[in-house]
């Protein structure tokens, strides 16, 4: 306990009093705060003392492939021409099939399950500029440049033939659903070619192909 004396002096008693206020663990303000101007709510004291809340995180973005041009205009077969296509690449576990593809204003409703004609040094399968999966770019779409050749192919894995598309252009649009009329790859029919299967057919608007996507 601090006393003070009657017998001090004014400067005493200042000295004491603030003394006294540092003893009990009393602050003297150092400065009045300044008024508010008008309109202002009051300063909050813990505005700033909270730490900034977290950005928030994107999803990593798809890898689309790059965009695709044929070092050449295409040279279609007499009475077919080049145009604009949509296409759906659905992977096909159970054939050899790339997609589903139609005319830009076309119904999906309207589109062919083809296969793709890939070209060396040109235009290819998405999936090869990505990863090497086949998978790579299930349910994307494509915005397309190229036409429906004259002839199918013959896929053994399915006994079936289908209709082939062969690409000029190939732009990536990005994921997106598969269209409600055609959810997947089309129903097969897998079974094993024998002596009986069209492939032995003589038609010269049925190709083999070398290997199909």
């Amino acid at each position: 306990m601090i006393r003070v004396c009657r017998s001090l002096s004014l400067g005493g008693l200042v000295f004491s009093f603030l003394s006294l206020c540092q003893v009990r663990g009393e602050e003297l303000p150092s400065q009045a705060a300044p008024p508010l101007a008008p309109g202002l709510p009051p300063a909050n004291p813990n505005d700033g003392a909270t730490a900034p809340a977290a950005e928030a995180v994107s999803p990593a973005q798809p890898v689309l492939p790059p965009l695709q041009q044929a070092p050449e205009p295409l040279a279609p077969p007499p009475g077919v021409q080049v145009e604009e296509f949509v296409g759906h690449r659905s992977y096909d576990k159970d054939g050899s099939g790339w997609g589903w593809v139609k005319r830009s204003n076309d119904p999906w409703s309207a589109a062919r399950w083809v296969v793709l004609e890939e070209t060396p040094g040109g235009v290819v399968a998405p999936w090869r500029l990505l990863n090497k999966k086949r998978t790579a770019d299930n349910d994307f779409e494509y915005r397309l440049r190229g036409y429906f050749a004259p002839f199918s192919v013959y896929d053994p894995h399915t006994d079936e033939f289908l209709a082939v598309f062969v690409p000029e252009r190939m732009e990536p649009i990005g994921p997106a659903a598969a269209p409600p009329e055609h959810p997947g790859p089309p129903f097969h029919r897998v079974r094993l070619p024998d002596s009986t299967s069209p492939v032995s057919v003589t038609d010269p608007n049925i190709q083999a192909p070398d290997a199909l996507r």
